[in-house]
């Protein structure tokens, strides 16, 4: 299940329906990086993974320019401690007796 639009444009203060095309890319962009940074489906119902993925889109949306040495973006402060805790480990432990 995706973010709402009106959660987004609430986060983003937008009062109107500019950009509806490219909020709704941004969404798509924001949950899959969460899935992908998690190893888990999205779900709106998770709200660490919704409050990143708002993070993410606000970023995205705010900051469209290209990353060059004069104007150095980043992901927003608190994405990675938002999703840290649903990230699935991959540490190449197999228990003994266990499959591989």
């Amino acid at each position: 299940m995706p973010i709402s639009p009106a959660l987004i444009r609430a986060h983003l203060n937008i009062d109107d329906d500019r950009d509806a095309e490219l909020l709704e890319h941004y969404a798509n962009v924001a949950e899959s990086y969460v899935a992908s940074y998690t190893g888990q489906p999205f779900t709106a119902d998770n709200p660490l993974m919704v409050q990143a993925a708002l993070l993410l889109i606000a970023c995205q949306y705010e900051s469209r320019e290209a990353v060059s040495f004069s104007s150095v973006h980043q992901l927003p402060f608190g994405v990675f401690d938002l999703l840290a805790s649903l990230k699935e480990r991959v540490t190449g432990y197999v228990p003994e007796g266990g499959a591989a």
